[in-house]
């Protein structure tokens, strides 16, 4: 993520951390984090992430996976949080309740800890 923050901040490019990456820095609770997740703004974006990363498609497994949004929605709330951009504790919400596994039960955590219902 420091690296990601980086590049970011370098180059003054849009992106927001999600899953279990972003909780991880607001409620943290579920414990070993295999990879970031990160909102890019356009099929372009992956492109320039891909490149200034370094990064290489693997069947699974991969440590960074670039997300385009549905729509622009997902950077509204957006919150800079150790020097890295995440998604808004909303936003973070439903994207963990979304994930198998155990995003459900970081969801909840989230809920309580941060906001508060």
């Amino acid at each position: 993520m420091t690296a990601l923050a980086a590049i970011g901040a370098d180059r003054k490019w849009q992106y927001a951390i999600t899953s279990f990456a972003a909780a991880s820095l607001v409620a943290p609770f579920v414990r070993g984090v295999g990879s970031v997740e990160v909102y890019v703004p356009d099929a372009g974006a992956v492109d320039e992430w891909v490149k200034a990363m370094d990064l290489r498609p693997v069947e699974s497994g991969g440590n960074i996976v670039l997300l385009l949004p549905y729509d622009m929605g997902v950077f509204y709330g957006a919150q800079n949080v150790e020097g890295k951009s995440l998604v808004g504790n909303i936003q973070l919400y439903l994207d963990l309740s979304a994930n198998p596994g155990r995003g459900r039960e970081q969801a909840d955590f989230l809920r309580k800890e941060k906001l508060r219902f």
